[in-house]
């Protein structure tokens, strides 16, 4: 369960850093766009490198041009975890 914990922690962390970027485009100058970018492309690599388990070549691919898609990415691998800790959870017999 702790290892679980700890996925879910740095999917979280990759989430927020995404949104921090995503505010800084949108209230950044186009001459901040290529180094925000750059930022993107490596979240996104990181984020690929660490569930590639959990999201396809494709779904990766289609994320690198398309920021929301890689929230929906993000939030579906959150609920994959999640969903992997409640049912370690009910076998266990402990209550959340």
């Amino acid at each position: 369960m702790e290892k679980l914990t700890e996925k879910i922690d740095a999917v979280l962390d990759i989430k927020y850093e995404a949104l921090y970027l995503h505010e800084r485009l949108l209230g950044g100058t186009p001459a901040a766009y290529p180094e925000l970018e750059r930022q993107f492309e490596g979240l996104l690599a990181r984020f690929y490198g660490e569930n590639g388990e959990s999201i396809t070549p494709r779904q990766y691919q289609t994320a690198r041009d398309n920021y929301e898609y890689f929230i929906v990415l993000i939030e579906l691998v959150l609920n994959k975890y999640r969903e992997q800790g409640e049912k370690i959870m009910d076998a266990s017999g402990e209550e959340q």
